[in-house]
């Protein structure tokens, strides 16, 4: 993508002389685990403002090879500037599937930092030690910070393989009601097909891939080519032929989900779903406090909730008992959680 201005990107390796300090840092992860808009930005912003706690911003990665340079240097406020001034440039104001304010210091997935550095946007035994490097980047190059707060929604299911990585991590689940994560994510995938996407092409453009920069060229002809389907069919008839696959990935990711609540050791997890938190947000972050054995930096009362109403539209109501009975019969957690 072409850009309107020139946003000083680091090159490669400008922290190589800096990363020594990092020798002294362990990496102390807390990884808020759940499916794509079941409600871990809310919770994720919370627990940023509650504690003290590091967390990856959209300056973080895009200024990545630079942080600790900038850190020593004072440059962070120049490359914030200009960050800034290129999502305006690019008339970005939010991410278009959703109502969230695009600037420095929006949090993002580390599954974006993952697959620029690898081919993954999941943690593997291949990225897991930059991952180290990513946390413990973020712990020094954040005044105060205790740990670090991640999140990825691909990486549901995976958290096994993260605790063997980082055996000091910590982990908080957050669930939703099946049918609105499905409604929600259907809707996300036809705001990300109408119109242009200046944000997403922003990161898709540092995707590390097998073949080189020329073979995003692939990428964005597929995605070109959905726009094209969709502005041929009209959103109905689009939504229709996308459920059933979406439907199918919500139920293998929360069938991953719920193993990893009975596989993992119950000292590293804290579960909670996202209509209890909306109601009784200050008993869950006090709860958290605890577990996380951290100390409040903000007091748990100034958290206000602003709860998604999820509007499901007449073929979705109607889908939703079917749906809702092959998801109980393939997990059977989901069954005995909502029973009373």
């Amino acid at each position: 993508m072409k850009l309107p201005i020139d946003p000083g990107f680091p090159a490669p390796g400008e922290d190589g002389p800096f990363l020594p300090q990092l020798t002294s840092t362990v990496a102390r992860p807390v990884f808020i685990m759940g499916l794509h808009r079941s409600g871990t930005t809310f919770l994720y912003d919370s627990l940023a403002r509650c504690f003290p706690l590091a967390n990856l911003s959209l300056y973080h990665l895009f200024y990545y090879d630079r942080l600790l340079k900038n850190h020593a240097e004072g440059g962070e406020h120049r490359d914030r500037d200009r960050l800034n001034a290129l999502f305006r440039g690019l008339g970005i104001t939010d991410r278009k599937l959703d109502a969230v304010y695009v600037d420095d210091r929006m949090v993002e997935e580390y599954g974006w930092m993952l697959r620029n550095h690898s081919f993954s946007m999941k943690v593997t035994s291949r990225n897991q030690l930059f991952l180290h490097e990513v946390c413990r980047k973020l712990q020094v190059v954040t005044p105060g910070a205790q740990a670090v707060l991640l999140k990825n929604p691909w990486d549901t299911g995976n958290a096994r393989n993260i605790l063997e990585w980082f055996p000091n991590a910590r982990f908080i689940y957050i669930t939703r009601d099946p049918i609105y994560i499905l409604n929600s994510q259907i809707n996300a995938a036809i705001s990300l097909l109408s119109g242009s996407q200046p944000f997403q092409t922003l990161l898709v453009d540092n995707f590390k891939t097998v073949f080189g920069k020329g073979s995003l060229s692939a990428v964005y002809a597929g995605w070109k080519l959905l726009r094209g389907v969709k502005v041929l069919t009209g959103n109905r008839p689009f939504e229709a032929v996308i459920r059933p696959f979406a439907a199918k990935a919500v139920e293998r990711q929360l069938a991953a989900y719920y193993r990893d609540l009975e596989e993992l050791p119950p000292e590293s997890v804290y579960a909670l779903d996202y209509q209890s938190f909306n109601e009784r947000p200050q008993d869950h972050l006090r709860a958290l406090a605890v577990f996380l054995d951290l100390p409040f930096v903000t007091d748990p009362s100034q958290i206000q909730p602003k709860p998604r109403k999820g509007h499901l539209k007449g073929p979705l109501q109607d889908y939703e008992p079917r749906f809702m009975n092959r998801l109980k019969q393939r997990i059977p957690q989901l069954l005995r959680s909502s029973q009373p």
